[in-house]
């Protein structure tokens, strides 16, 4: 049977038991494992490449200088050494230890120098890095400075008690410098070299991530020879590969499609809250011109004519859940409060009246989504299109073919998602790293909003408090803040999912990465 025959039987009513062939290997033996994706970046460098689709892949390619222990703590608040061995402060400067011994893919040892340069102001934070994105993961730092074989100096304009927290998110992930300055950040994204337990073979964002296992990691050989990323953009295609033994892995099972995984032979289905919010961002400056979410209460009216409780439990049952007040996330721990309430509950009365006060006029807002990438976004959106339209305002949903296509204006709201880990237990990603001056939101060329002077002063504050009640309580001024403008609404947690062969024994973790190594993956 034809790939595409099976698919177009899989995706029947559900009225077949879909087995598989399992697949042995000799003792000894480590298989080559593929893995279906729905998506792949146009480069895998750990900052420019960031995406959801790349940050599967970073950690079989990339060490990081700390790593958050999710095998021992599921909570994520426990760092564990990795490429660093040990880390201690003094007033503004931190003194890292390094792990001896350390290869890069090309046979080169890691020394102080390269991690020196992979925190650089040439790569990262200098008036032209090779990689502008990291500004916003390495704001304050000052001065970084190899002061031995093994140690490396990183000082910060102010104290910085979450260095080390920072170190586990992208930054921490160590790049040669000599290799790197060689062929350049475009060609080191599409050749990266790495220290992770696989090395990249070769990648093309429209075909194919191939990695070799790498035998002379510190930590140990990793389960498989290889790794094998194919973008099958359809899940008809995914599926159909992972029944016939095509594929070990699949990502991105359609929510309504979970039941019948389960009922495969041979096949597990794994699904994962990751720390990650879906949102819509409205577009608050005056671009296009005449732009009607310059005005404030038509956002207020927005967010307050959509039922997302109602939506959320529709489209995902119990899995996830919408999180009523922005930036209040579980995993916050001391900064959550379950008992906040939202400033804009659903009310489709008082968005009506809203929308009166607005001056709106009835013009068509544009609404930019990349089709197909985030679970269930899509279904959602026209949901919302049609609340929006009963209170009286009129959007038109594009669903387009790639990120690139997205972010080209006009656009009036556009669809993204973000992540909540950077500094473990703390807000300080999606409230202040994400929403800055220096911020994506803030800085790309599709930038939507420009941060108000007030929440400047309050972020900056907070970013610098090392009390933690003073902390606390900066986090709840600067939501505030943010909550007043109300710049975008969040959706729902992300729920990643997938499924394998059941003679694979993996343990996902609240990211999008799949981490495919020793602790992880046994086959």
């Amino acid at each position: 049977m034809k790939r595409r025959d099976f698919g177009k039987l899989g995706l029947a009513a559900g009225a077949l038991a879909l087995v598989g062939p399992r697949i042995a290997f000799a003792q000894g033996e480590r298989p080559a494992l593929r893995i279906a994706v729905e998506s792949l970046w146009q480069n895998i460098a750990p900052i420019n490449g960031i995406s959801n689709a790349s940050i599967r892949i970073f950690p079989n390619i990339y060490d990081r200088l700390v790593e958050i222990d999710y095998l021992n703590d599921p909570s994520g608040q426990t760092l564990i050494p990795r490429l660093a061995t040990a880390w201690e402060r003094n007033g503004t400067v931190w003194t890292i230890t390094l792990r001896d011994g350390v290869k890069f893919h090309n046979g080169e040892t890691m020394t102080a120098d390269d991690v020196a340069f992979t925190l650089s102001s040439e790569r990262l934070w200098g008036e032209t890095p090779f990689e502008p994105r990291g500004k916003t993961y390495a704001a304050g730092f000052t001065r970084v400075e190899a002061t031995g074989p093994l140690t490396v100096e990183i000082e910060t304009a102010i104290e910085d008690i979450n260095i080390p927290g920072k170190l586990s998110g992208f930054i921490g992930y160590v790049v040669p410098k000599a290799y790197y300055l060689e062929v350049g950040v475009d060609g080191f994204g599409q050749a990266p070299i790495g220290t992770g337990p696989y090395s990249m073979r070769s990648y093309r964002g429209n075909e194919a991530a191939i990695l070799d296992s790498f035998d002379e990691h510190w930590d140990a050989p990793p389960p498989a020879s290889s790794l094998t990323f194919q973008l099958v953009p359809e899940y008809a295609g995914r599926l159909a590969g992972l029944a016939t033994g095509e594929f070990d892995f699949i990502t991105s099972v359609p929510t309504d499609q979970e039941g019948q995984i389960e009922g495969m032979s041979d096949v597990e289905m794994v699904r994962q809250t990751v720390n990650n919010y879906t949102a819509v961002l409205f577009n608050t400056r005056n671009d296009p011109e005449g732009n009607p979410l310059v005005d404030e209460n038509l956002r207020y009216a927005m967010i307050q004519a959509v039922d997302m409780p109602t939506i959320v439990s529709a489209l995902f049952g119990d899995k996830t859940f919408f999180p009523a007040v922005p930036f209040n996330f579980p995993e916050y721990g001391r900064y959550y409060d379950p008992d906040a309430k939202p400033r804009l509950p659903y009310d489709p009365e008082a968005a009506r009246a809203l929308v009166a006060k607005s001056g709106y006029k009835g013009q068509t807002l544009i609404w930019h989504i990349t089709r197909n990438f985030w679970t269930n976004y899509d279904a959602a959106a026209e949901i919302m299109v049609e609340m929006w339209r009963e209170v009286g305002i009129n959007v038109e949903a594009q669903f387009l073919d790639n990120f690139q296509l997205a972010y080209e204006r006009p656009f009036h709201l556009l669809a993204v998602s973000g992540g909540t880990s950077f500094i473990p237990g703390d807000p300080y990603q999606p409230l202040w790293l994400d929403w800055s001056a220096t911020g994506v939101i803030s800085s790309a060329a599709w930038k939507t909003w420009e941060p108000t002077p007030e929440f400047l002063e309050l972020g900056a504050a907070y970013s610098a408090a090392t009390d933690l009640d003073e902390r606390k309580a900066l986090f709840e001024k600067l939501s505030a803040e943010w909550q007043r403008v109300s710049p975008g609404q969040y959706l729902w947690k992300s729920l990643a999912n997938w499924a394998h062969r059941d003679t694979l024994k993996w343990q996902p973790v609240p990211e999008f990465e799949m981490r495919l190594h020793s602790g992880y993956l046994t086959l």
